[in-house]
């Protein structure tokens, strides 16, 4: 279920994000956000995101 609500969560961005770029740099911006959000995910993953910002 958490992975559902994640990749709901990514799409969810990625399209608010690319309302508000014009046509040229909307690859360019969809590509870095992607990138961020898989850097994010295999930080959090690999166990080196801090304590803190954990939820749970």
């Amino acid at each position: 279920m958490d992975i559902v609500v994640s990749v709901i969560s990514l799409l969810l961005v990625l399209v608010l994000i690319a309302r508000g770029v014009p046509g040229r740099n909307l690859l360019v911006v969809l590509a870095v956000a992607l990138a961020v959000v898989v850097l994010v995910v295999g930080i959090e993953r690999a166990g080196l995101w801090p304590e803190s910002f954990h939820t749970r």
